[in-house]
Parts: C-alpha cells; sequence; structure tokens
C-alpha cells in the first residue's frame, strides 16, 4: 500500500505551535476545546496569539517539538505498515538540526520511504545520511495508483507528486506564491490528477477538482492511504459534497 502526507516540519517551532503542542497547553486541552467548537484555524490563531500577545514569549519558547514530533511519527508507525510505501511531499523538517531530522527518520517503521523535496528542505539535501533514508529523492515525481476510475477498478492511473499546487495555482496558498515558486511548480496539464502539499490549507480541497492536498493539517495529522485518495477523487469527480471516510 502506498501512503502519502506532507510537511511533517519535524523540529519546527512555528508548525508545532499552530498544531498546538505547546508548553502553555501541555495536554492541549484549551486547544482540543476551541478546535471542536471553532475549527482549526481558529485553534491555530488562539495558540498564535499566546505567542505573539506575550513578550515574554518566542515560538521557540513557546513550541513543544517533541510532542509534537512524537505525534506525527505515532500517526504515521500506526498506518503504514514496514513494507509499505511512504511518500513525503516536501518540507520534512524546519529549524533543528540534521540529526534530529534524521532520528525522526529513523524511528518510522516504514522501510521504502520517498521524498519530493520543498521548499524548507535545501538545508539537509547535502547531508549523504540523510539523504540514503530515502529510496527516492526528486523535485516532483509521479506514481500509478489503483482505483482511481471506478468503472475500471483494477486499472492504474499515472498521479503526479509535488510539494507545490499546479503552477496555475499558485496563489491558491498565498498570492506571492504564484511568483516565488513558478518554477518549482508543476503545469497543469489538463488531465493528470495531483497530490500536494506546502499551503497548510485545513481541508484536502484544491483549487481544481484534479488536485487533493495531502498536507497533515487537512487530514487530522495522518498520512493518507492510496485507498482513500482514490475515494476522495470518486466523491470529488461525482460532486457528492460528502466528506472523507474516517
Amino acid at each position: 500500500m502506498k501512503y502519502f502526507t506532507t510537511d511533517t516540519h519535524f523540529g519546527h517551532p512555528l508548525v508545532s505551535v499552530l498544531r498546538g503542542f505547546t508548553t502553555f497547553d501541555p495536554d492541549r486541552t484549551h486547544y482540543g476545546e476551541i478546535l471542536a467548537a471553532h475549527g482549526r484555524k481558529a485553534a491555530e490563531d488562539w495558540a498564535k496569539g499566546v505567542v505573539t500577545d506575550d513578550s515574554r514569549l518566542s515560538f521557540r519558547k513557546a513550541a513543544d517539538t517533541d510532542a509534537h514530533d512524537e505525534a506525527i511519527i505515532a500517526n504515521i508507525n500506526r498506518m503504514v505498515d514496514e513494507e509499505d510505501e511512504l511518500w513525503i511531499l516536501g518540507d520534512i523538517g524546519f529549524r533543528t538540526s540534521v540529526k534530529h531530522l534524521k532520528d525522526c527518520l529513523r524511528r518510522l517503521r516504514c522501510r521504502h520511504l520517498h521524498a519530493i523535496i520543498g521548499n524548507h528542505d535545501d538545508w539537509w539535501l547535502d547531508n549523504r545520511p540523510t539523504r540514503n533514508l530515502f529510496e527516492s529523492i526528486e523535485p516532483n515525481g509521479e506514481v500509478a495508483l489503483r482505483g482511481l476510475d471506478s468503472s475500471r477498478p483494477d486499472t492504474t492511473e499515472p498521479v503526479h507528486l509535488s510539494h507545490f499546487p499546479y503552477r496555475e495555482d499558485l496563489a491558491f496558498g498565498w498570492p506571492d506564491d504564484a511568483v516565488r515558486f513558478h518554477d518549482q511548480a508543476l503545469p497543469f496539464d489538463g488531465s493528470h490528477r495531483l497530490l500536494y502539499g506546502h499551503t497548510h490549507q485545513l481541508s484536502p480541497e484544491g483549487a481544481r477538482p484534479e488536485a487533493l492536498n495531502v498536507g497533515l493539517d487537512a487530514w487530522d495529522l495522518e498520512p493518507v492511504s492510496e485507498a482513500r485518495v482514490a475515494a476522495w477523487f470518486h466523491d470529488h469527480a461525482q460532486g457528492s459534497g460528502a466528506e472523507r471516510d474516517r
């Protein structure tokens, strides 16, 4: 089975805070209450506001990056078996040490790791021991997935992999991205489906029905199986409005 995720951000203080892993709410109790009542955006805004409103705090001081990384690793290991494939579509770690990044990756029980390069990955790419933890590392990629065509469930179809949305949709996340990442993003060819991340958006929906955000923030900090990818594309193409199967 293939699994997909992106924006793991191991060791990254800012992202740890936005995901609710903080020293001022160590059990994520208040974050969880806001999340349940008002949604993830409100919870993120609350956590970020606590830091920015307190001159004694910084994101590094406020973040519990160890708890964040433990949660991500546990979620992956709970779902992805040793002989599965795990594709991490960029921004694997940031503002941390190469040693910490390697430690996190080595704790993943999956032995078939693949990386797509994100905009926060250049700092570790020259480290050979880290690179050797992956079976492949590419700027963009393509995989064959089964079950995308419900009328022919046993056939496979190619799906593009990128850290970024399609080039034409870069402003979907942040307007400046249309210029900043124009050359790194894939152009839409009129037909291929795309799995991407980068935007940290809180829902799987992309700017077009052919694009699916597999970022952790849209999937309860969990990786997405190829079966769930196929199911999402079926629902989205049918315009059913059905939520993804939990």
